[in-house]
């Protein structure tokens, strides 16, 4: 037999070295997924928490709310149907739902846990079931906090706005990307504008308020892949669902863009993930009131989804831990406020 000749021993040498790099660029990302879903939440110091509030720069009294009541189509197990919403708005023109305490039914059933999975990608089962008794009334957010509401705290933000927000009606668009700490930040900014304790809602009050009443997968029923409802499926994951067109947008969307959940309130499933108060940790299924999560962590919640979530992971429980370090232009948030 002959030998090869230089430029097919050239060729086959190029495309070894090819095989060897893909192979070990996929160890590595093998490894780093080992890492993080292996990670331990307790022994860390909690260094990224923000220093106590001083209060003492807070307006005196608090500014007034006014209140706007509208009927709005909301989506509901049932359909769409008109119901009569109460919106708070503040002094930046952001308008907040008042929930009342309650006790509710927080996390999956074990069947619906296998149909979203993965089950326990960080650390710990993920979606236990759970009672969970919220003994505060709490305003949150109708919407994600948008651009044009962030820049008003951060005017430099402005230009690290995402390439794919590079549209005209930037401004209404979902604030992207946010640190945690910088989300955080932006509720004591508001705090202190209006003599009012803003902040994050805790993971357990952001779950509550995106369930709005329903036991269904979401907030609309069990058809998680309906995309009239949520800016979810995008331009992210086109290879195994190409048709992202189907909700009208390859990326994010203005705040408000779908119909609201049955309290009025707004992209809480889709379009952007949203960063919570508590440190990321596994469920149990022993009932909880008031839960905060960990003490400390590696990890923050951030819940919801966002426009590339993949349709079988779409419920209001979705739950992620990201490093609270973490700049991807995929997270935002949606604030929360003491209530009465």
């Amino acid at each position: 037999m002959s030998e090869p000749s230089p430029s097919r021993r050239i060729l086959v040498r190029v495309l070894s070295g090819l095989v060897v790099v893909a192979v070990v660029a996929e160890l590595i990302a093998w490894a780093n997924h080992w890492h993080r879903k292996h990670w331990v939440f307790y022994h860390v110091a909690s260094m990224q928490d923000l220093p106590p509030e001083d209060r003492s720069q807070w307006h005196t009294p608090p500014v007034a709310w006014s209140n706007d009541t509208v009927e709005v189509q909301v989506a509901t197990p049932d359909g769409l149907k008109p119901v009569r919403v109460t919106y708070f708005v503040n002094s930046i023109n952001m308008k907040l739902v008042r929930v009342a305490p309650s006790t509710f039914e927080m996390g999956l059933t074990d069947a619906m846990a296998k149909e979203v999975g993965p089950g326990e990608p960080l650390g710990g089962p993920m979606y236990t079931q759970h009672s969970v008794t919220l003994t505060h009334a709490y305003y949150i957010g109708a919407y994600h906090v948008s651009n044009q509401q962030y820049d008003l705290f951060d005017t430099a933000h402005h230009h690290r706005r995402p390439a794919y927000q590079n549209v005209p009606d930037a401004d209404r668009h979902p604030v992207e990307p946010v640190l945690w700490q910088e989300a955080a930040q932006f509720c004591r900014w508001l705090s202190a504008k209006e003599g009012r304790h803003y902040r994050l809602p805790t993971e357990a009050e952001w779950e509550y308020a995106c369930r709005a009443g329903t036991v269904t997968r979401t907030y609309w029923g069990d058809n998680f892949a309906d995309r009239t409802k949520a800016n979810v499926g995008g331009v992210g994951i086109k290879e195994t669902h190409t048709q992202w067109k189907d909700d009208g947008f390859e990326y994010t969307a203005p705040c408000g863009s779908f119909p609201p959940n049955p309290w009025g309130l707004y992209d809480m499933l889709g379009n952007s993930w949203e960063w919570v108060q508590d440190w990321y940790g596994p469920f149990t299924a022993a009932p909880a009131t008031d839960p905060r999560g960990p003490a400390q962590g590696h990890c923050r919640v951030d819940k919801g989804g966002n426009w590339s979530t993949t349709l079988h992971y779409v419920c209001s429980a979705l739950r992620d831990g990201d490093d609270p370090g973490d700049i991807k232009d995929i997270r935002g948030f949606r604030v929360a406020c003491d209530g009465d």
